[in-house]
């Protein structure tokens, strides 16, 4: 079982690389653990959409699907959504039963880019033992995709990444990997069990600290607190049944 770490969405493969493997694509802030919070509670779908041009324009052609708008730039709400991309404005009371059409500077960009393997799966700390344990009873090639932040490298993407790698071996899967596969595995191990000390630690978390989203980076850190496995398919994020 080959399983490679690509670092940043800018060195996620093009699809026919992509193609008879899986892919996990990871934000872990904060875009792949608030899409894992929404459908969790409840929510319908996630659409990850590039644009908020787009995000209006699919909202006003579809009036009776009733979506909510969600997500980010430069970490902050966008003008007119309802929600931005902090995990914990996706409560049960305001999204279970909806739909979501969701936009983020790296996270869905990811997303969409990853769309041309197998099967594609949504990740953060959050469910990452869950994924793995899934990943290890397929049996099939894996691509973990991180967006990064801004196109660069990020500390948390990676120690997910690496997190997955983990557990992998823990459920007893032979697993070969490449050099980023290799970092990413031994940052986990260096910070497990103080993952949130690595999350306010990296980049993007001091950022969102200075913004005063502490409690969203002690929310992202949390290891292992959901079993969902979300599907990207058909251009939208579900639940499998």
């Amino acid at each position: 079982m080959r399983v490679d770490v690509y670092p940043t969405v800018l060195n996620i493969p093009p699809a026919e690389d992509l193609a008879g493997r899986v892919a996990v694509v990871i934000d872990v802030l904060r875009a792949t653990t608030t899409i894992c919070t929404a459908l969790a509670n409840g929510a319908d779908t996630v659409v990850p959409i590039l644009t908020p041009e787009e995000a209006f324009q699919v909202a006003a052609d579809n009036p009776d699907r009733m979506f909510l708008l969600g997500g980010e730039r430069k970490a902050v709400l966008i003008p007119g959504f309802n929600y931005g991309n902090s995990p914990l404005e996706y409560t049960e009371a305001r999204v279970k039963g909806r739909p979501i059409l969701f936009t983020t500077t790296n996270g869905t960009r990811a997303i969409r880019r990853a769309a041309g393997a197998d099967r594609v799966y949504i990740a953060c700390l959050l469910n990452a033992p869950a994924v793995a344990r899934e990943l290890a009873r397929l049996e099939q090639d894996v691509a973990i995709c991180c967006a990064g932040t801004h196109d660069q490298f990020s500390l948390e993407d990676t120690a997910c990444a690496g997190a997955i790698l983990h557990f992998l071996a823990a459920a007893g899967a032979p697993v070969e990997t490449n050099d980023m596969g290799v970092v990413a595995r031994d940052l986990f191990r260096e910070y497990d069990g103080r993952l949130g000390d690595l999350v306010h630690l990296s980049e993007h978390g001091q950022r969102l600290a200075k913004l005063g989203l502490q409690e969203d980076l002690l929310f992202c850190a949390q290891l292992g607190t959901l079993t969902i496995l979300p599907v990207f398919t058909e251009g939208q994020v579900v639940l499998p049944d």
